[in-house]
């Protein structure tokens, strides 16, 4: 019987033909029809997947507004830098070592974040005006999908001043003294600020001086001149959900150990990331177009929602197994591995999930390099149990703009991407900061060899340059900040993870 109910009422027409005219023919007649459109949707819905979850990561991680809501900024979870609705909070150290809730920090900077809804109003980004000279410094932004669509700071001889950060369908002007107006191809956006510092008192110091020069907050709470920033004021409000304590915290870090994106409830989180996302930019539009139509699809027929839920589920595993230090990436010689578009994605929504996995905010690569590996020369999985070491021939650190804040740091990770909750010698990484401190300990031609293990060295040397591994598998990250152009055209290769036999 021909469908003879209102247009209006009908589902939209890509919907509808997913089911075929005559499923129902005699002899089987529609079978190989109807696994057409089963077999399509299955693939497509694969690839919405990876599409979608930088997108719905971001999307859920503002829930801290609501936490943070008549608070002001603070530390959501007296552990990370949380905010009202387009406000930035701040962190007065380096994340603890001890969380198990964000993957891969860095122990190289002190940061700030707002999470913003440009939909809602312009948010005020301020630079800094008082930096020292070789100050390394950041506000990296990026849309939804995590794409970097401004990075501001040192690297970028970012003038001082106000710049609004403003949504896609913005019309307005900006006031006077803004220095230049920020458009977002998406509602919701992230600004991240990063102020590097030594692993001392006066290091830390001097990182907060700078950061506190650094922020965000809603247009509508702008006044003429610079807005005085207090990380520290921030560090102090700490604020937690209903039911958890810093003792409990304290106790089981653990408790925080929850994916940001679930197979079991993709397409309804989706669906509102996309409904506070109406436009996105010209590298997403088709696929947004069909996530829509999926959604519709997942409406419309409990046969399609039971499909679609599986789809989610097993794609949801498969990219949770898939995105590991071992794999992630492509060869950059010596066992090292690196996303070479990484934080410029472009349609590139496989690495660009995998991504959000595994180091979610990543720099745009121009701004800062990172090399990844979870194996060793022979290719084995790196273990702790045994030790390796890296060694630098003379004049072969890694290629940095040291004028520019650049500096290089290598970082120590267990087998789920967190650091080491405590340290022997306190180091979680080591680079330029040792460096500059004379910690470390060079050979008589002039080379530096590092030492990866659990257990400690005996000899001198190999004390001076240990980074502690856990007693497991590990993992490490090298973070080239403001890289050279030998590290930019791949012309650099870092050396080998070798084990000692």
């Amino acid at each position: 019987m021909a469908d003879m109910s209102p247009p209006r009422a009908r589902a939209p027409y890509r919907v509808r033909q997913f089911t075929p005219a005559n499923p129902a023919l005699a002899n089987g007649g529609g079978v190989p029809a109807s696994i057409a459109s089963a077999r399509y949707v299955e693939a497509l819905a694969r690839v919405v997947y990876m599409w979608g979850h930088p997108l719905v990561n971001t999307f859920g991680r503002s829930s801290t507004w609501a936490l943070m809501e008549g608070h002001g900024p603070g530390m959501a979870m007296g552990l990370f830098p949380g905010a009202p609705k387009n406000w930035m909070g701040y962190v007065d150290d380096y994340l603890p070592p001890s969380q198990r809730h964000v993957v891969t920090p860095n122990n190289d900077t002190i940061y700030g974040a707002c999470f913003g809804d440009l939909g809602a109003e312009p948010v005020v980004i301020q630079t800094p005006d008082d930096v020292p000279a070789g100050h390394y410094w950041t506000i990296q932004i990026v849309d939804a999908f995590t794409t970097v669509v401004h990075q501001l700071g040192s690297a970028s001889g970012t003038v001082p001043g106000k710049y609004l950060w403003v949504g896609p369908d913005w019309q307005g002007v900006a006031p006077e003294e803004f220095v230049e107006v920020l458009r977002s191809p998406t509602n919701i956006g992230v600004a991240m600020a990063r102020s590097f510092a030594a692993h001392t008192e006066e290091g830390k110091a001097a990182a907060r001086a700078v950061l506190d020069q650094m922020g965000a907050y809603p247009l509508s709470a702008d006044a003429p001149g610079r807005r005085a920033f207090d990380c520290k004021a921030s560090a102090r409000n700490k604020v937690y959900p209903p039911g958890l304590t810093a003792e409990m915290l304290a106790a089981d870090p653990d408790l925080l150990r929850t994916r940001p994106v679930r197979g079991d409830s993709f397409w309804d989180d989706l669906e509102k990331a996309l409904d506070a996302n109406p436009r996105v930019g010209p590298n997403d539009a088709a696929m947004a177009e069909q996530a829509r139509t999926l959604l519709g699809l997942r409406r419309s027929d409990l046969g399609w929602k039971l499909l679609l839920d599986r789809i989610a589920l097993a794609a949801d595993a498969e990219l949770y197994e898939g995105a590991r230090y071992d794999q992630v990436g492509v060869d950059a010689g010596n066992g090292w591995q690196r996303q070479e578009n990484g934080g410029d994605w472009g349609s590139d929504w496989y690495g660009r999930a995998l991504a959000a996995v595994i180091y979610i905010y990543v720099n745009d690569y121009h701004e800062a390099t990172y090399l990844i590996r979870g194996t060793d020369a022979e290719g084995a999985l790196l273990q702790g149990r045994y030790r390796y070491k890296v060694r630098f021939e003379k004049e072969q650190l890694p290629p940095v703009d040291a004028a520019k804040g650049g500096f290089w740091s290598l970082t120590m990770y267990d087998r789920d991407y967190f650091m080491t909750a405590t340290s022997p010698n306190g180091r979680h990484n080591i680079g330029t900061v040792n460096l500059d401190a004379d910690e470390l300990e060079f050979g008589a031609d002039g080379s530096l060899t590092l030492v990866l293990s659990h257990a400690e060295p005996a000899d001198a040397e190999g004390k001076a340059n240990w980074l502690p591994a856990p007693d497991d598998q590990f993992a490490l990250l090298l973070r080239a900040y403001v890289p050279g152009p030998a590290i930019l055209d791949g012309s650099y290769v870092l050396p080998n993870v070798e084990r000692v036999r």
